[in-house]
């Protein structure tokens, strides 16, 4: 955690993410109807990976906070409250997915690298800044229709050299389609890793799916 990061937390309201009530950013209450799980897109990536969470209405709100009202202490909470033992075995480096140019620009920073950071911090693993980076302009996923998604990232990453036969885990903020994560993996495989698997903060809920939670946001399979 770097000093800038550590006032901020400091400074920003201390009102839970999904619930508001004081006094932190995150309550025990609400952490505790959450539950991490196996990722159902996983056998798409063609890598195991854990969601912490649902992406819920609350789940949105509160990581639409955190990415864009920089609050990272939700996602530190998030990770601290959810993240099981290490499941992957040996791990070499922990790997943030990298942020579109624009989505850099408009926040100063990585989502991902945030969460990458926690989870490399729990399990005592080394992390890599700027391992990936983008090489052409992409559109945002979000704002991208279920079709274009799969299409929007195809060879759009580059990882650096130094991934060459280290074992890593991949690092995101929400799994939808799957799209960004294979991407990542096709782009640190052809640097010469060996991805073990992926965690994210939350998972969108497939149409027609049941949910546990309540209100839960779905998206076409």
């Amino acid at each position: 955690m770097t000093l800038i990061e550590s006032l901020l937390d400091l400074l920003l309201p201390s009102r839970c993410a999904e619930c508001s009530r004081p006094p932190s950013v995150y309550c025990e209450d609400c952490l505790s109807r959450h539950t991490f799980h196996t990722v159902a897109r996983a056998n798409k990536i063609a890598k195991p990976g854990i969601a912490l969470t649902l992406l819920d209405e609350r789940v949105a709100n509160a990581i639409s906070a955190f990415k864009e009202q920089n609050q990272f202490a939700i996602a530190r909470s998030m990770v601290d409250a959810l993240l099981p033992a290490n499941p992957f075995g040996k791990i070499d480096l922990v790997v943030a997915v990298p942020s579109i140019a624009s989505s850099f620009k408009k926040r100063g920073f990585v989502p991902a690298q945030i969460i990458a950071d926690r989870v490399s911090g729990r399990w005592g693993m080394p992390g890599s800044k700027s391992a990936m980076r983008f090489v052409r302009q992409v559109e945002d996923q979000a704002a991208l229709k279920f079709g274009q998604r799969q299409t929007n990232l195809v060879d759009s990453m580059v990882a650096v050299a130094s991934l060459s036969r280290k074992r890593v885990l991949l690092v995101d903020d929400v799994v939808t389609t799957g799209s960004t994560l294979t991407e990542a993996c096709r782009a640190a495989t052809s640097a010469g890793a060996e991805v073990v698997g992926f965690v994210v903060l939350a998972e969108t809920l497939r149409r027609n799916e049941p949910s546990a939670h309540p209100a839960v946001s779905q998206v076409e399979p």
